[in-house]
């Protein structure tokens, strides 16, 4: 299985595809990584939001 982005990386992906003021080509380009590594947007969210619980469940 091939190592996941940091999720950092991950997260700033998923605003730029999100940002109509960003240039269509990158937002494409960074559409297609999301989905290289993930399978689909949503799926690069859910992984965002696990890791997020992850991070905070440490802290406490």
């Amino acid at each position: 299985m091939q190592e996941l982005p940091p999720l950092t990386l991950v997260k700033t992906w998923l605003e730029v595809v999100q940002q109509c003021d960003i240039p269509i080509t990158i937002r494409e380009k960074r559409s297609k990584l999301l989905t290289y590594y993930f399978g689909s947007i949503q799926q690069a969210h859910l992984y965002v939001e696990e890791n997020d619980d992850y991070q905070l469940q440490v802290v406490s």
